[in-house]
């Protein structure tokens, strides 16, 4: 059962990848293949998934703090921050009479998704979560963020900081 799970998440975690990487080639790709404007729809649906994966993974530690057979390793007030958070990070208007440019928002995505990553590796640590789910994390972790980093630097190039 734990190879199957294990497989099934793996399979899972590297597909989650691809709005990522696929923003960040068409970001460089434009404008020699692809126009500026399309490539910036895709840099902001990458934005919004990533707050999405933000909003996932923050849940999802959650839900593993509420199983009667785990001691509660962390509060729920850091996860429901994160989630707020990776809200205001994608709402391109801003909230609250607070805005951000497109390259900072992406770096706040990047910054809570290396904050979960340690968190889930305290985790693991602890015995909370399995050891090859530490290892998926930390692959899948360096990738989004080199794929974020990718589509950050062309939004600087562009001059959208």
């Amino acid at each position: 059962m734990a190879n199957r799970q294990q497989e099934q998440m793996t399979r899972l975690g590297l597909l989650s990848l691809l709005p990522f990487i696929v923003a960040a080639v068409a970001l460089w790709l434009s404008p020699w293949v692809l126009p500026q404007y399309f490539a910036l729809d895709f840099h902001q649906f990458a934005l919004v998934y990533g707050g999405a994966m933000v909003a996932y993974l923050a849940g999802a530690g959650a839900g593993v703090t509420l199983s009667p057979a785990v001691k509660q390793y962390e509060s729920f007030l850091p996860g429901q921050l994160i989630t707020l958070i990776a809200v205001v990070a994608i709402v391109p208007s801003g909230v609250f009479f607070f805005s951000l440019d497109a390259a900072w928002r992406h770096l706040i995505i990047l910054a809570l998704l290396i904050y979960l990553l340690m968190r889930d590796l305290q985790a693991t640590s602890a015995g909370i979560l399995p050891r090859w789910y530490a290892q998926l994390r930390i692959r899948l972790t360096l990738w989004a963020g080199l794929a974020i980093s990718l589509i950050i630097a062309r939004l600087f190039v562009w001059g959208f900081y």
